[in-house]
């Protein structure tokens, strides 16, 4: 009989098997440890990316909302002097809330959405600035104004929509 610190010629030693199931066992928990870490990474993405499109709608909403305080007083018709500058001034301040929110796009939104959002805001800005003068509805600058605010409903639209794709 041979001692045990010896090994019969031809066979593995003693201590190659507890060497190689230790090598599998670390090899399944560095793959087990990848695949996790990959999936979670891949549900943050996606939760980061309803926060970005929960909060890109969210300021889509209040501009429209300062949309609708600019194109409130279009159809009246104020002679007096003080009454538009109360109109002026109204303007002037949903003009600004629009800013704030087109601001707060160019930090989330996309390309498309950043330019669209710059549009409306020199639409809004140029409607604005002609309150001081009797409106016409039917100026191009209302028409524009509108045409503007249904690209940026677009490019939000296709911001988000492009996001649930990919």
């Amino acid at each position: 009989m041979l001692p045990l610190t010896q090994a019969a010629p031809g066979s593995a030693p003693w201590w190659g098997v507890p060497v190689i199931a230790g090598g599998f066992l670390l090899a399944g928990v560095v793959i087990a440890f990848l695949a996790t870490s990959l999936s979670d990474r891949r549900r943050l993405n996606r939760e980061d990316r309803r926060q970005w499109d929960r909060d890109i709608r969210d300021a889509y909403l209040e501009i429209t909302r300062y949309f609708g305080r600019i194109t409130a007083f279009r159809y009246q018709v104020l002679s007096a002097e003080g009454d538009r500058r109360s109109r002026y001034q109204a303007g002037a301040e949903a003009l600004a809330g629009l800013r704030e929110q087109v601001a707060m796009l160019e930090v989330i939104g996309t390309p498309a959405v950043i330019a669209r959002a710059h549009e409306l805001e020199d639409r809004s800005a140029a409607v604005v600035s002609l309150w001081h003068e009797l409106i016409n509805p039917g100026k191009p600058e209302y028409r524009a104004l509108n045409a503007a605010r249904n690209d940026l409903l677009d490019a939000v639209k296709d911001s988000v929509r492009g996001a649930r794709r990919s």
